[in-house]
């Protein structure tokens, strides 16, 4: 088995599928680590699946009015949309749409270094030539670039917007929010603590400097001006931050084209192009593996949009 990219859904395909030998293909030097952004499980399979205990927390969410200091914590259908529109430039029903409080579980710092343990890996291989013995293969790669990789010529027009974060650890929080900001287009559209660690998300790149001046400023709305030591900041990009949903019919034919002429499964949110956490990816897992033993219709066993 070949699995293309050593991102998490990769890595976890890769312990979860340990019994056919897989090889994973990455790009890069090194494990790509770029999931910046937040990453809380809605539960504790994934954990258990790869025997490393999560945290269980309760998660608050609020939302920034357009003053600019008032938090409720009840979305109107103006901060829903505006929300939407500053984030992916569409407007599309997104997170926003559920301000209460959650359980989660959260994952320890070395979660990545867990997840890739024992892990086969090939780095520095773009997966540029895919004809070979080796099946299955599971792609967990953005789907333009599968389609481009095996020459489909019914590709739609993607559209998709990078983000940035800005990342930094509080020395003295330990707490569980999110802070969504539907107005201001200089401003980031989503500011999270998990535990002591701060991600805020921008659609745009920080002008030079400015990432401080954002912390600062944050820090001030959700602390009421009581001083929060910082450390450890950092800005990163996401290339495919934000993706924006193709036609329906059109994502579920590459896929099944993609399985029934050579043997590729596609794995992941980038993969499938549908907006998805990796607690879904476990369960994508398990439909594989069944769809690879007993060749089952594949859009009766595959986890499709609107089952979860």
């Amino acid at each position: 088995m070949l699995i293309l990219g050593a991102g998490q859904a990769g890595l976890l395909a890769a312990r979860r599928l340990s019994l056919y030998n897989p090889i994973v293909l990455e790009k890069q030097k090194s494990l790509p680590n770029n999931h910046s952004a937040l990453l809380r499980f809605r539960s504790n399979e994934i954990g258990e699946a790869i025997g490393l205990p999560f945290k269980k927390v309760n998660v608050y969410k609020g939302i920034l009015s357009n003053d600019g200091e008032t938090i409720t914590d009840t979305p109107t259908i103006r901060d829903m949309n505006a929300y939407s529109l500053k984030s992916t430039g569409v407007c599309i029903e997104r997170s926003i749409i559920n301000t209460d409080k959650a359980t989660r579980y959260i994952a320890p710092n070395n979660f990545i270094k867990h997840l890739s343990h024992n892990v086969d890996i090939e780095y520095e291989n773009n997966c540029e030539q895919l004809e070979t013995k080796i099946k299955p293969i599971i792609s967990t790669i953005p789907m333009p670039e599968l389609m481009r990789l095996l020459d489909y010529r019914d590709a739609p027009i993607f559209k998709l917007r990078p983000i940035w974060t800005i990342n930094c650890e509080l020395l003295n929080v330990d707490v569980y929010q999110t802070l969504y900001i539907p107005y201001g287009n200089n401003e980031p559209y989503r500011v999270s603590i998990t535990g002591n660690k701060m991600t805020m998300e921008l659609t745009f790149l920080p002008p030079g400097g400015s990432a401080l001046n954002f912390i600062d400023q944050y820090l001030d709305i959700l602390f009421d001006n009581h001083r929060v030591k910082i450390d450890q900041v950092q800005v990163k990009e996401q290339p495919y931050g934000k993706i924006i949903p193709i036609d329906e019919y059109e994502r579920q034919k590459f896929i099944l084209w993609a399985t029934d002429t050579h043997g590729i499964y596609s794995l992941g949110r980038y993969a499938t192009w549908r907006q998805i956490l990796l607690d879904d990816v476990l369960k994508d897992i398990k439909h594989i593996q069944n769809f690879i033993s007993h060749r089952n219709n594949y859009q009766r066993v595959m986890h499709w949009p609107g089952d979860f």
